[in-house]
């Protein structure tokens, strides 16, 4: 790995802003080193075998993956700010969302814990296979992006409990 791509700390964040021009607070993160991320692919696979790996960076985390494009690791007491600024609507429940919506987790009351991006919908649910109606693409941490059935995360990141859209019109 070439040391040109490491993000050093005490690197000044990224200028980013929300649409109504409110800078979205970051910071940089330096990758882990290669073996270390190959242990946590390696764990995530024993505690989650369902979820499916993506990716692994340690640069950004979920909120970062979401809002930074990947480029740095924002945090969640933002998210609700940043998602209005930008112009997203809260949903009143799964049953509202289509694909490339956002999904929040709160693990304590109004806490955000986690959030990840609608991926796909679990077409194969009815009375005899009841389960979560999504999946969702999200970043467990610094330790790589997952697909995974809404409701299968790491326990620390809570429950789905809120979703937005940017979809305008009708």
């Amino acid at each position: 790995m070439s040391t040109s791509t490491l993000l050093l700390p005490g690197d000044r964040p990224l200028k980013i802003e929300t649409r109504a021009r409110w800078e979205i607070p970051n910071e940089f993160r330096m990758e882990q080193h290669p073996s270390r991320l190959k242990s946590a692919v390696e764990l995530w696979a024993q505690l989650k075998p369902e979820a499916r790996f993506r990716s692994i960076s340690a640069i950004y985390n979920c909120v970062g993956m979401v809002v930074t494009h990947r480029r740095a690791w924002a945090f969640p007491e933002d998210l609700r700010k940043i998602l209005s600024d930008d112009g997203f609507k809260r949903l009143s429940g799964p049953e509202e969302a289509f694909i490339a919506d956002i999904v929040i987790y709160q693990a304590d009351k109004d806490e955000v814990a986690h959030v990840g991006i609608l991926h796909d919908r679990n077409l194969a649910l009815d009375s005899r296979n009841p389960g979560d109606p999504w999946k969702v693409l999200s970043k467990w941490g610094a330790f790589g992006e997952y697909i995974h059935d809404m409701s299968y995360v790491p326990e620390l990141f809570g429950k789905p409990t809120e979703f937005w859209t940017d979809r305008k019109g009708g």
